[in-house]
This record gives C-alpha cells, sequence and structure tokens, in this order.
C-alpha cells in the first residue's frame, strides 16, 4: 500500500510540475491563434483569387501620341498627328478575343473595333472594322512601327489610307475576313492567307452600294526572314450624293505584288501596285493608276538607331504618265532611345516627270510617346 500512495504521489509532483511550465500554457493559448491565422489565410486567398478572376477580365490598355513638325517650301506646321488608345482582351481563353482603338486626333474617329475567333492555326475569323488584306505596308506595319514617317503615295492612294476615289478610313474598312497558316515546322508559317468581305466605305457605318467588296492576300515565306506577299481588292465604289437620283456605281479594283526582308539587324522591303478605278472627276472612263516603292536601312546601337533610304514613284494616270509620275526620294532616320519614345526625322525631295511642274523639298519631324 505504502509503494502505491509513493506512486501516486510522485505522479501528483510530476503533474503539478510540468503544469506549472511556461511552455505548456503557451502552447495552450496558441492553439487558438493558429488555428485564426490559418482561417485569415485562407478568406485571403480566396479573396486574392477572386481580384484575380476580376482582374483577368480587365482590357490590356496601350497607346500613343505623335506630335509632327512639316515643312514643304514655304510652309510649316505643327500638328497632333495620332492620338490613339488600344484597349485589347480574351473574350475566352485563347479561342476569341477583341480590340478596341479609337483616335483622339480632330475629330474622334473609331478605327480597330473587331472580335477575333482562333480555334485553329490554319482557319481564323476576324469580324469588325480592321484592315483589309490589301498591300503588305498597310496590313504589316502601323503608326508604331513603320520606320518612314508616312506611307509611300502609292500605298495610300490605293487604299483608306487616302484612296484616289475619296474613300478613307485609316487604312481601315468594315466586314470580316477568314486567314490562317500552313506547313508551321521551322517556327514559322510557310505560307499564310487572308481573305475577306467588305463593305467598301471605309469606316463610314453605312455602304452607299448594296455591292460589297473582297480582298484577298497571300504571303509565302520561303525562309524565316523573307516573304514574298500578293494581294488583291476587287470592289465598288459609290459617290456619297447619287447623281440624278440614282446611285451610281463605280469600280474599284487593285492589285499589289512585293517582298519583305527584316533579320532585325538589316530590313528591306518594296512593292508594285495597279489599280483601275472609275468615276474620277476629269477623267472618262476609269482611270489606271500605278506606282511602286523600294525602302531600305540597317540598325545600329542595339537596334536604337536605323538610318533609312526610300525611292518611290506614282502616276495617277498611266496614259499620260509623262505628266502625272511623281518620284520621291526619302532619306530619314529612326531613333529609338527608349522603349516608349521614338523620334524620326525625313527628308524627301519631290519630282515630277513632267519639266513644267516645279520639284518640291520636304521635311518632317516626328515625335512619339507610347504607353
Amino acid at each position: 500500500m505504502r509503494f502505491i500512495k509513493k506512486i501516486r504521489w510522485a505522479g501528483a509532483v510530476i503533474a503539478t510540475v510540468f503544469s506549472l511550465l511556461p511552455f505548456s500554457a503557451s502552447a495552450q493559448d496558441e492553439l487558438p491563434e493558429a488555428a485564426a491565422e490559418a482561417d485569415s489565410v485562407a478568406v485571403l486567398d480566396r479573396k486574392v483569387s477572386k481580384l484575380e478572376k476580376i482582374v483577368s477580365k480587365l482590357p490590356n490598355i496601350s497607346g500613343f501620341v505623335q506630335f509632327q513638325y512639316s515643312w514643304v517650301e514655304d510652309e510649316s506646321t505643327f500638328q497632333i498627328r495620332r492620338a490613339r488608345v488600344t484597349l485589347k482582351g480574351k473574350i475566352y481563353k485563347d479561342f476569341a478575343d477583341y480590340c478596341i482603338m479609337p483616335d483622339f486626333a480632330g475629330s474622334v474617329k473609331l478605327l480597330d473595333a473587331y472580335v477575333r475567333i482562333t480555334p485553329f492555326r490554319q482557319l481564323n475569323l476576324q469580324a469588325g472594322s480592321f484592315r483589309p488584306s490589301f498591300t503588305l505596308e498597310n496590313v504589316f506595319y502601323g503608326a508604331t512601327s513603320m520606320e518612314a514617317i508616312d506611307y509611300p503615295q502609292v500605298v495610300k492612294k490605293m487604299t483608306t489610307l487616302g484612296d484616289i476615289s475619296g474613300v478613307s478610313g485609316g487604312g481601315r474598312d468594315i466586314g470580316l475576313q477568314l486567314y490562317g497558316g500552313f506547313f508551321n515546322k521551322r517556327g514559322f508559317n510557310t505560307l499564310e492567307y487572308r481573305i475577306g468581305v467588305f463593305n467598301g466605305a471605309g469606316i463610314s457605318a453605312k455602304d452607299t452600294n448594296k455591292s460589297k467588296d473582297i480582298a484577298a492576300m497571300l504571303r509565302v515565306n520561303p525562309v524565316k526572314n523573307l516573304a514574298l506577299v500578293g494581294s488583291l481588292y476587287y470592289g465598288e465604289w459609290s459617290p456619297a450624293t447619287a447623281s440624278g437620283g440614282k446611285t451610281v456605281y463605280y469600280d474599284r479594283h487593285r492589285w499589289s505584288a512585293g517582298f519583305l526582308y527584316d533579320d532585325k539587324k538589316f530590313f528591306a522591303r518594296g512593292e508594285y501596285i495597279w489599280g483601275m478605278t472609275g468615276g474620277i472627276k476629269g477623267y472618262e472612263g476609269n482611270l489606271k493608276s500605278e506606282g511602286a516603292y523600294v525602302m531600305a536601312g540597317v540598325w545600329f546601337l542595339k537596334h536604337t538607331l536605323a538610318p533609312l533610304v526610300r525611292v518611290e514613284y506614282y502616276a495617277e494616270n498611266i496614259r499620260t504618265r509623262k505628266e502625272t509620275a511623281q518620284p520621291f526620294y526619302t532619306v530619314g532616320v529612326d531613333y529609338r532611345p527608349f522603349k516608349y519614345l521614338r523620334f524620326q526625322v525625313n527628308y524627301t525631295r519631290q519630282t515630277f516627270t513632267d519639266d513644267a511642274v516645279k520639284s518640291r523639298n520636304q521635311i518632317h519631324v516626328m515625335l512619339t510617346g507610347m504607353f
């Protein structure tokens, strides 16, 4: 009995001592605190996950402003050439996305506003307002990627950048197109196509005739940095005001063939464009026009400085090429000291095949800020 009592007494002493140790009390207090902290972390994780889902639905916002100074003989002008904001976002994973881009320079214009459905590399759909697939310069080179300040004159006269017919829209039109690429075995598509149907009225909300225009482009990439490009535009246009109360339809057909090379060090491209346009005042029947350009440049100082040259000509009327051909010779510099800042200077000598018309000198300076 005494032995059992001694064991009980020893056990009681040991229990009393352990109950008085500091860690024993703190451990009991930490249990509810740890559980509360775990609950807080779980709540925070849920809130962060919900916020990430909301943010993923928001569009990516970018944009740029271009300030230009132009001197042409005895005239000089400052202008805000472009002021654009771009909103891009995904509608559903990589299956569908959208883009909206208004321009605030001068009057507000909605340039890009389209939806793309991209289920396959070989077959995709684009619908809305965007650049029709005609001329490589208008399709592949935008205002922030083009090394020269302005597009070649033949590109402007044969597209909605400033079409000879009067149809305009910043190079855009409203319609839909199918596009895709094939034979992607070396990291790039060897063959690419684009074919679309458009109003043919630029970014105007209303087409002035019942017909639709067709634009198609084929691009062949025999090697990674070289592309051969051909495009076709087959359409009609009508004056905004009908003649004698009756809508008149005029031809607006074009085709082009060209090349581009860009290995991130040296770049060069060129294109020949032919067009037939009816209904132009001062001309009987269809007016046939043509033009071509070749440009080249080299990047220095880790892709920050590029001198460039471009030779081009545009003949508004092939039949009287001697009087209407306008050769342009441009030399310039594209300087990009920072990712979102560009400084460009172009000198252009505009000459005429008609000796009676005086040649002109032009200087253009452009500063571009992007975000």
